[in-house]
C-alpha cells in the first residue's frame, strides 16, 4: 500500500471507503498534493474555500486575528486530518481564520463534489463525514465557551486541569506567547494571571513548570 494512501485509511472518515476506492481517486487525479515549508501561510483570513483540504503529514494551526492585530489560536491540527472542512460546506465559504503551518507539512486537495459523490455512494463514508462535522461544531462551541465567558485565571485553571494527571506539577508545552493566543490574552496580562494565582497559594511557577499547589483543586 502506497504511504500516502495508509495516511487517508486513517482519517475516520475515509477508514470507510475500502482501500481500492482510496487508490481509484489516485489513480483518476481526484486528489492534488501541495506541500508547505513551516511557517507558511497555506490559505488566509477571508479567502474563499471550494474545496476539501486534508493535512496528510506535518501540524499546522488555525488562527484569527482582529483588526487591532490581535491573534487567537483556535486550534493546533496534526497530520491525518480534515482542514476547515465546516466551511467548504457551508454556504459561507469564508475561511475565518488563517491556516499556518507549524512544521513542514503535505496537504491534499480535493474538489467538493466528489467527497458528494463518494457519499451518495457510500452510507457508511457520508454517516462518518455528517458526524465529524458535528464534532466540529462541538469543538467551536467548546472554544466560544471557552475564550468568552472564562476569566484569564479561569483559563489558566481549565488548561491546567486538562493537563493533570495526577502529578503536583504540569510541564507546559507551550510558550506563554503561544497560550497568549490560544486564551485570547496579551502575554503581559496572561503573566499577571499566573502570578495572581501564585499570591493565592494555587500554584507556583518555574519556567515550564507549574506546581499545583493545591492538587484537590485540579482532582474535581
Amino acid at each position: 500500500m502506497h504511504p500516502i494512501i495508509d495516511k487517508f485509511s486513517k482519517i475516520e472518515v475515509f477508514k470507510k471507503l475500502k482501500i481500492v476506492e482510496l487508490e481509484e481517486l489516485f489513480k483518476n487525479r481526484d486528489i492534488i498534493f501541495e506541500e508547505y515549508e513551516e511557517g507558511v501561510l497555506i490559505k488566509s483570513q477571508g479567502e474563499v474555500i471550494d474545496e476539501i483540504m486534508i493535512l496528510i503529514n506535518g501540524k499546522v494551526k488555525a488562527e484569527m486575528t482582529d483588526y487591532n492585530g490581535k491573534s487567537l489560536m483556535v486550534e493546533e491540527i496534526d497530520a491525518p486530518n480534515f482542514l476547515a472542512i465546516n466551511i467548504t460546506f457551508s454556504k459561507e465559504e469564508k475561511l475565518p481564520v488563517d491556516i499556518i503551518t507549524l512544521k513542514k507539512s503535505l496537504v491534499a486537495y480535493m474538489k467538493k463534489d466528489k467527497v458528494f459523490d463518494l457519499a451518495m455512494k457510500n452510507r457508511e463514508f457520508l454517516k462518518a463525514l455528517v458526524e465529524y462535522l458535528g464534532s466540529k461544531f462541538y469543538f467551536i462551541s467548546q472554544k466560544l465557551w471557552f475564550v468568552t465567558l472564562n476569566s484569564l485565571k479561569d483559563k489558566i485553571l481549565i488548561y491546567l486541569s486538562s493537563k493533570f494527571d495526577g502529578r503536583e506539577v504540569v510541564i507546559l508545552d507551550k510558550t506563554i506567547e503561544q497560550l497568549s493566543q490560544l486564551f485570547g490574552s496579551t502575554r503581559p496580562a496572561l503573566s499577571r494571571a499566573f502570578s495572581q494565582l501564585e499570591k493565592e497559594g494555587i500554584i507556583k511557577k518555574e519556567g515550564n513548570k507549574v506546581y499545583l499547589l493545591d492538587k484537590d483543586f485540579f482532582e474535581k
